[in-house]
């Protein structure tokens, strides 16, 4: 077998992953504090994730054709129709996902990329015990690791208002999440049959697909079907910021799919939590230049002590988990 250059192994993609998944998701909270806006969060939230994804869409086909190849899978050679255990392991992807979606940028609505970030790191907490039932890591390699980044993550997720981060765990660490560890393994399986471009073009497809229907049928039950299509037609001309957006999602998921070719999910995404680290930066001095860019964000030096401590436990459990792949 051909051995893989460095910055191909599986560490390295998931950490490459991490960097442009904390870009998108702050370009994520941007959005939904200044760009796309409602005044039921509800109906915000389902605007977003029908611009969002049909944007995903089109333009993710366009990087996938001219960056695909090159910078997320060799194994991809073009778009692929005849593959049914991919489709239906996309569908289903895509489905979850835009539940997973839903949740998340409902919790996006309630705190800075900081806190939001570091609670999506509760998707460890399933993956794991499917690996390990899986066989395809073992308890004795991610217990401790993982045990890091969730302590980690509770501490760097803390904001000085319990209300607050009790409501976020509840939409982005028990109901985003765990979509999230669904999603994470069926990709794992679409992946696997197939390549990382091709899974992410029809993986972000369903999602659109699914995230549309579910807005319109739901936004109609409740009898808010017209501020829904005032929202949606209201945010097309943020679409450059949302096309940006997605081609950092393109780059962020796309090197994740690939990196679980390789690697075990819940190894892939201990390595991912080092986003929590760069979002301390990105959102400090995106509210320095501009205040108010997240919403309200702590001010105060105890939090920040509080989420540094939560930042050094996940930077040993990635540490702990690079010298596992160095032994590999």
């Amino acid at each position: 077998m051909k051995k893989r250059p460095l910055w191909r192994t599986a560490f390295s993609l998931a950490l490459l992953a991490a960097v442009f998944t904390a870009i998108y998701k702050t370009m994520d909270n941007i959005t939904v504090h200044n760009f796309i806006v409602a005044d039921d969060g509800l109906t915000q939230a389902f605007s977003y994730l029908i611009v969002g994804g049909w944007t995903g869409v089109i333009f993710g086909l366009g990087f996938s054709l001219l960056l695909g190849r090159k910078i997320i899978d060799e194994d991809f050679n073009g778009l692929v129709f005849r593959n049914s255990t991919m489709h239906w392991q996309a569908i289903n992807a895509g489905a979850i996902s835009a539940g997973r979606t839903l949740f998340l940028l409902r919790g996006n609505q309630l705190g800075d990329p900081s806190m939001l970030i570091a609670l999506g790191s509760g998707t460890i907490v399933f993956t794991s015990l499917y690996d390990v039932a899986t066989k395809q890591a073992k308890f004795k390699d991610l217990a401790y690791p993982a045990l890091l980044v969730l302590v980690g993550s509770a501490l760097a997720a803390f904001g000085g208002s319990l209300v607050v981060t009790l409501t976020g765990i509840l939409f982005v660490v028990f109901l985003s999440n765990g979509l999230s560890a669904l999603s994470e393994i069926v990709e794992q399986k679409g992946v696997r049959a197939s390549d990382g471009v091709n899974f992410f073009l029809w993986r972000f497809f369903w999602l659109a697909t699914t995230g549309t229907i579910l807005a319109i049928v739901v936004s109609g039950i409740r009898g808010y079907s017209g501020i829904l299509l005032e929202t949606v037609t209201s945010a097309l001309k943020y679409i450059p910021f949302i096309a940006l957006t997605m081609f950092f999602v393109f780059l962020g998921i796309g090197l994740k799919l690939v990196a679980k070719k390789f690697s075990a999910v819940s190894m892939v995404l201990i390595v991912l939590s080092a986003q929590i680290i760069l979002g301390y930066p990105i959102t400090l001095l995106g509210n320095w230049f501009f205040p108010g860019l997240f919403g309200e964000i702590p001010t105060e030096p105890w939090i920040w002590l509080i989420r540094l401590a939560g930042a050094t436990l996940i930077i040993w459990a990635i540490q702990l988990l690079r010298k596992q792949d160095s032994k590999k």
